[in-house]
């Protein structure tokens, strides 16, 4: 559809971009063009110019077939928007491209009002319905073309209505049209859907069909659609035509074309079903399940739609499959209006400053961020905005935020002194398009993200080329080069590996502060959401990528093979702060990089090692490792200190065995360097914000701080996201459980600190308070069962401290050391051994059961591995240190079953005295400094 420009700027609303992009031949009619809901002479961030005069644009429809040619096709607001180049533009075009978006929105709200308003026009429709949980969600992934059409009673999507061209389309999330045209199911929703059925063929919910309707299907039942044809007295005719490939000219017969979620996934098939709607044609699906469905989301993707993800709906609530009976035809209607709101907010980003109270009420931001999640899906999906003809409103909103970015001030924005300001900013932040070659960027810089000196910062001329480590099959990790703010950067994929789905992106944080509710006295402090969208990487050509932002590249990948390397040829680019630890570096290039962090003119350090990688400002980065060295700091503090003792720890098998684990693996028959030991992941941590606390656990795991490696802090957060079950000891809710159990691990990282840097900083695991519960435990005067539960509440309480807890695990391993490794007195190493094999254990005893031989893991009398933590660490331990430790259990109040005792008497290992290895308050890691107690005969008082 290509509609004239008037005369009249006030009423124009873009009949230059609405071309195909709004259905036509609707049953609405021709929504007028005259809204009046701009911006009333009001300017639009800053600009008080008049907008352009209309000889300035193009007088045919961007998206329409002839939008190449044209008078005024050279005009820069017309070339911008087909480029996505908003360099010609200046700030004065920015209350042009305010009221051409505004009104733009204004006909899309016109069209898709009267559209879903005329299907629910009787007041008598029941639209109570149940898909069940065997259906999938139907979402919105183009407001221009697909518009709700029933939501669930929590908002999720059940069907969807597009309009395109001269074509409208239907889709259900599960099979409506079966259960409508059998009266097999759902009945009562008989009138509504055939108001939506009449409404595809004809444009007008209440028909009439025509006396004949020609139809062709695609894994879909011809029989079910000729019943529901006929239903209204017409006569169905079935056209045999495979609608699903891309070189079919049959459709052309066809008035109605019915897919079902087993339609053939063609690549073109997306591009199929567009070009049937915009030549008129009536297109629905129906989802007949809850399984995934490749060519069910090209055909949704057609019709301007998603797919739910798998398993679809198959684990949803009630509520997120059905339509409560108290629904009105009203609630309906209001649910599916997406645009009045994003009018409404564009109307008030039009005044300098609208009467708003954000920090009370921040809806008017809601439209903002839905246009901005809708834009990161696209370009998620490859799509680029500017060379589609589904998204002419989407470009306005971008190229308009491009305009109004430069002015932006970070830090001096209030959102309640100044609305106005807040939401244009708001705004430019969210409406950005990163796989183009041109942005505009804030001036001023952006805040705490990157400094305004980054911008002048030297990038590539030519193409380099880089090897990225790769160290899973699938995640983030850095390339080791940074996008400038504004400048475009290029890459080539020479080499995947075999890794599928490549995409870059800057930056990998998860948290980065919210405008909407930073303390509004510090102002507007950062761009909302700095880092990019994740943008697909194709290969065979030469991928463009740019940011307003700037920031660390990173590659997202999956269906790699660990321990590849993947090539890229990248030109655009600058080198910064990176240090890059998993492969040779030349002292060159850590000189260069240590200059760059010196410089601070780049916002961000990163650091890649073998099962790490570090982001953090680079003020956090100087901080933090100060006059260290680069290998100082990051190869002998944070790798050989944070990473390798929590690996050590956990007996993964990056690290080499011992001579005693090596050993005791031999021995025990257990496989101890496998892939079963593979660390689970690269872990990743963020110097910057924290998303929960001062540092928060996760994969990123953030802070309000330096990364180092010589503090329990991020020892604590590594320890979250890696420790294993027989850390986590639990009775009754109480006992060694988050936030204790990973805490073991950063306790053994602190004595393995000591042993090899002298460090002895914080963290204590408390042995004289363990020991003081054992004292007082034995001075109670009970004795049995009783004795033991006495033990139990004394210690394994978090509300009676963790320390002595975690004290446990550490006097198990000083009997390692006694028993197996033969030393008088406990050594870092030998302690560690314990909890390698321990944790080996613990995995092979997950994944590695061997039902022929229970034994192996000392577990004769388990039917299976199902075994509680307490059972486990007892049986586990008795094996690995040589003894049974029953009475050394006991002594700590830890209760057992009796498959667990008999397990252990089948090894027929000698009975553990109780002994205590006693350390002084400050000393827990200064082991020489301890002395044994034997507790056997008697209860001798702590020596120190």
């Amino acid at each position: 559809m290509s509609l004239k420009i008037k005369a009249q700027f006030l009423i124009l609303t873009l009949a230059l971009l609405s071309g195909c992009g709004g259905g036509g031949g609707g049953g609405n009619g021709n929504p007028s063009t005259d809204s009046n809901q701009g911006n009333n002479g009001s300017n639009t961030g800053g600009s008080t110019q008049p907008p352009p005069k209309l000889e300035q644009v193009d007088n045919t429809g961007l998206n329409s077939p002839s939008s190449n040619t044209g008078a005024g096709s050279t005009s820069p607001l017309i070339l911008a928007l087909k480029s996505g180049d908003p360099s010609g533009l200046s700030s004065a075009d920015r209350p042009t491209l305010l009221k051409l978006a505004t009104d733009l929105a204004a006909r899309y709200q016109q069209q898709q009002n009267a559209a879903i308003a005329d299907i629910f026009g009787e007041n008598t429709l029941n639209l109570s319905l149940n898909h069940s949980t065997n259906s999938s969600e139907i979402g919105v992934g183009f407001r221009t073309i697909a518009t709700p059409l029933l939501t669930a009673d929590d908002g999720s999507g059940m069907a969807a209505i597009a309009q395109y061209g001269k074509g409208r389309g239907l889709a259900y999330g599960a099979d409506v049209l079966s259960w409508i045209a059998n009266q097999s199911r759902e009945t009562q929703h008989t009138a509504l859907f055939t108001r939506a059925f009449n409404w595809v063929l004809t444009s007008k919910a209440a028909g009439p069909l025509a006396s004949t309707v020609k139809f062709a299907t695609a894994a879909y039942s011809a029989s079910d659609v000729s019943k529901m044809i006929a239903k209204q007295g017409k006569t169905a005719q079935s056209i045999s035509c495979d609608i699903t490939a891309s070189a079919n000219t049959c459709w052309q017969d066809a008035d109605l074309l019915v897919f079902g979620s087993g339609s053939k996934d063609d690549p073109a098939l997306t591009e199929l079903v567009r070009k049937y709607m915009e030549n008129g044609k009536a297109v629905i699906y129906m989802h007949l399940g809850w399984g995934d469905s490749a060519g069910g989301r090209k055909v949704l993707a057609g019709m301007g739609m998603t797919l739910g993800g798998y398993p679809g709906n198959y684990f949803a609530p009630a509520a997120g499959v059905s339509i409560g009976n108290t629904r009105t035809i009203a609630d309906n209607i209001k649910r599916s209006d997406q645009m009045t709101a994003l009018v409404s907010t564009l109307n008030f980003m039009a005044q300098e400053q609208p009467a708003l109270a954000l920090s009370q009420d921040s809806s008017p931001t809601n439209p903002i961020t839905q246009v901005h999640n809708e834009l990161a899906s696209m370009q998620g999906n490859g799509i680029n905005i500017f060379a589609d003809a589904r998204t002419d409103l989407y470009r306005l909103l971008v190229l308009w935020a491009d305009m109004y970015r430069p002015d932006i001030q970070y830090g001096k924005i209030n959102r309640d002194t100044a609305p106005g300001t807040f939401l244009r900013t708001f705004a430019s932040d969210s409406w950005l398009a990163f796989n183009r070659s041109t942005t505009k960027v804030a001036s001023t810089g952006q805040g705490d993200y990157m400094p305004a000196v980054a911008q002048s910062l030297p990038v590539s001329s030519s193409a380099e080329t880089i090897e990225v480590t790769i160290a899973q099959s699938g995640g983030i990790t850095a390339i080791g080069r940074a996008a400038v703010p504004g400048k475009p950067v290029y890459i080539e994929v020479v080499d995947a590996a075999g890794a599928s789905n490549l995409k870059v992106q800057t930056s990998y944080v998860r948290a980065y502060g919210n405008p909407l509710t930073d303390d509004v006295k510090e102002g507007y402090k950062r761009p909302r959401r700095p880092q990019s969208f994740a943008i697909p990487l194709q290969t065979g050509t030469e991928n463009t990528f740019v940011t307003p932002f700037g920031g660390p590249l990173y590659l997202n990948y999956s269906g790699a093979t660990a321990g590849k390397s993947i090539t890229l040829r990248i030109r655009g680019s600058a080198k910064y702060a990176h240090f890059d630890f998993t492969k040779p570096q030349s002292q060159a290039e850590i000189d260069e990089a240590v200059a760059a962090m010196k410089r601070k003119d780049f916002g961000w350090q990163t650091a890649k090692l073998v099962g790490g990688e570090i982001q953090q400002t680079i003020t956090y980065a100087n901080s933090a490792m100060g006059n260290k060295t680069p290998e100082q700091y990051i190869v002998g503090e944070i790798k050989e200190l944070l990473f390798d003792s929590n690996h050590i720890a956990n007996g993964y098998n990056n690290m080499p065995l011992s001579s005693n684990v090596a050993t005791l693996c031999t021995q025990f028959g257990w496989d101890c360097s496998g892939p079963i030991h593979r660390a689970p992941g690269v872990q990743h941590f963020v110097g910057w914000i924290a998303a929960c606390g001062f540092l928060c656990s996760g994969n990123p795991s953030d802070g309000f701080a330096g990364v180092g490696g010589t503090g329990w802090g991020h020892a604590h957060e590594l320890g979250h996201n890696t420790v294993q079950r027989v850390m986590h000891i639990e009775f009754n809710g109480k006992g060694c459980v988050v936030e204790c159990d990973n805490n073991i691990l950063a306790s053994a990282h602190m004595l393995r600190q000591y042993a090899l840097r002298g460090i002895d900083t914080g963290h204590a695991t408390d042995h004289p308070g363990l020991y003081q519960d054992v004292l007082s435990n034995r001075s109670s005067g009970l004795s049995g069962a009783a004795k033991v539960l006495d033990m139990q509440t004394r210690l394994w309480d978090m509300a009676n401290g963790q320390d002595p807890m975690r004290a446990v695990h550490f006097q198990l391993g000083f009997l390692f050391s006694k028993y197996r490794a033969g030393e008088a007195k406990p050594s870092m190493q030998s302690t560690l051994d314990y909890f390698t094999l321990l944790t080996k254990a613990d995995r092979l005893v997950a994944q590695a059961w061997d039902a022929n031989n229970k034994g192996k893991y000392g577990m004769a009398r388990f039917a299976d591995n199902k075994i509680s933590n307490p059972d486990l660490l007892f049986v586990l331990s008795s094996k690995i240190i040589g003894k049974d430790l029953r009475n050394i259990f006991a002594m700590y109040g830890i209760t057992l079953s009796d498959n667990a005792l008999n397990s252990v008497s089948d090894l027929n290992l000698p009975m553990a005295p109780e002994q205590f290895y006693a350390l002084a308050a400050g000393k827990h890691n200064q082991l020489a400094t301890g002395q044994w107690l034997d507790l056997a005969a008697s209860t001798p008082s702590y020596p120190f």
